[in-house]
Parts: structure tokens; sequence; C-alpha cells
């Protein structure tokens, strides 16, 4: 997936998965392959299945939140990006999609509180840097 082939990440982790179905790091990659090639209700079937098997994979909260935010589903996607930061607090990412989701919902004040703890987490996250000043800008 990372050299862009992303048809083919496709086809291994369909392959790994028939091998063996309870493999949650071929769900969660599968689900983020089928999730760029905009198949989004794939991508969240697979999100889902990882974490029936595997309910503190952070990964799959975190790409499932991205999906669910994605599709207008603001709530649902801030409920996974705070369970993945109940189980791996310092997940930088996670903040930035969190505060994300916060700042669509309306939920200014408490989106800048992510992207900060984003910022001491991973100080050269630019996205997080961005959004922030964006943010601090209107107040």
């Amino acid at each position: 997936m990372q050299e862009g082939k992303i048809e083919e990440a496709i086809a291994q982790n369909e392959q790994a998965l028939q091998i063996r179905p309870d493999l949650v790091e071929a769900q969660n990659s599968l689900g983020a392959a089928l999730y760029q090639t905009g198949r989004r209700e794939e991508a969240i079937k697979q999100f889902l299945q990882a974490l029936a098997i595997k309910p503190d994979c952070v990964d799959a909260h975190n790409n499932l939140g991205i999906a669910l935010a994605e599709m207008g589903k603001i709530e649902q996607a801030i409920a996974h990006y705070e369970q993945a930061l109940r189980i791996k607090p310092d997940f930088a990412e996670a903040h930035y999609n969190l505060g994300a989701a916060l700042e669509k919902a309306g939920r200014v004040p408490e989106a800048i509180q992510h992207y900060q703890q984003a910022l001491r987490i991973k100080p050269d996250f630019t996205q997080a840097k961005n959004a922030l000043a964006r943010l601090q800008a209107r107040q």
C-alpha cells in the first residue's frame, strides 16, 4: 500500500484473510486500502470486523473514525477516536483526527486542546500546526 499499489494490497490482504480470518492487521489494512479506493462501506465493515476480534485495536478505531467522519457521522467518529485515545493516549494522529471531528461538531475549545496535544506528542505535525493556527486566528 505504501508504494501506491492499492489493488495489489487489497488482493494480498484478502488472501491473508482466507488463510487466517482472525488476522486483525490484515482486516485493518484491507479496510484502509478499500477506503483509499472509495469503497467506504466495505472499509467500515473491515474495521468493524477487526474490532470484533480485537476491541483494543487503536488503528482500527482511528481508521473507522476517519471513514465515519467523512460520511458525516461525526459523533460516531468522535467515539472511535476517543476509544483509540483511551487505549493509546500518546497517539498524535488520533488527537488530530479527534480535533478535526470536534471542530466539525462546533466544539472548538475541545478541538484546540486535541490539536495542542497532538503537537505536544509530535511537534513537527504540520496538519495539527495548521489547524491550530487557523482556529486561534479566528478567536
